[in-house]
């Protein structure tokens, strides 16, 4: 994809988390981010993607917990719900959003606002972690989404998720 080095995690073992936002705030201070131990910046993390991506599992795995509604059905998240974690002594907000469907297929008046109110988040946030399907690859909705966290000039990592119902082999990777 000419991204870089993908980095594995496992949001359901837990697997390599914190590796993970290592790497999100690496470069921060070399941006003008840095953190007085008094005054300490919150950064807002929003993830974001397709409906069914599994963005609240993906929340609740950081978490250790299940804090958020889990459903099979698509648009269980309605409304963006902050967390706050304490991470290396480093407060983040990770904000739940709901799923991002393409203009035409928002039909209800409740969808219609989930997505106003996603993209609030993502106008708000600071990095914006985009979580894609592995068994569906990138679409073209994925792309779009990324699109619109660049215009709103935001950090973006994309996270590919639900690699565990992957069939694989030696090819796979």
């Amino acid at each position: 994809m000419g991204l870089g080095e993908p980095f594995s995690v496992s949001s359901m073992a837990g697997r390599k988390i914190g590796d993970l936002l290592d790497l999100i705030i690496q470069h921060f201070p070399k941006m003008g981010l840095t953190v007085e131990k008094d005054d300490q910046k919150l950064l807002h993390l929003a993830v974001i993607g397709k409906p069914n991506v599994g963005k609240s599992s993906f929340i609740n795995a950081i978490l250790g917990k299940d804090r958020h509604i889990v459903s099979e059905i698509p648009g269980t998240t309605r409304d963006s719900i902050d967390t706050r974690i304490q991470y290396q002594a480093r407060e983040i907000s990770l904000i739940d959003t709901a799923g991002l469907r393409r203009k035409p297929r928002v039909v209800e008046n409740v969808e219609f606002f989930s997505t106003v109110r996603t993209r609030k988040s993502i106008e708000r946030c600071d990095v914006a972690l985009v979580l894609f399907d592995c068994d569906e690859g990138l679409a073209t909705q994925d792309i779009r989404i990324v699109g619109e966290a660049l215009e709103l000039r935001k950090g973006v990592v994309l996270v590919g998720n639900k690699w565990d119902l992957i069939e694989k082999d030696v090819q796979t990777a």
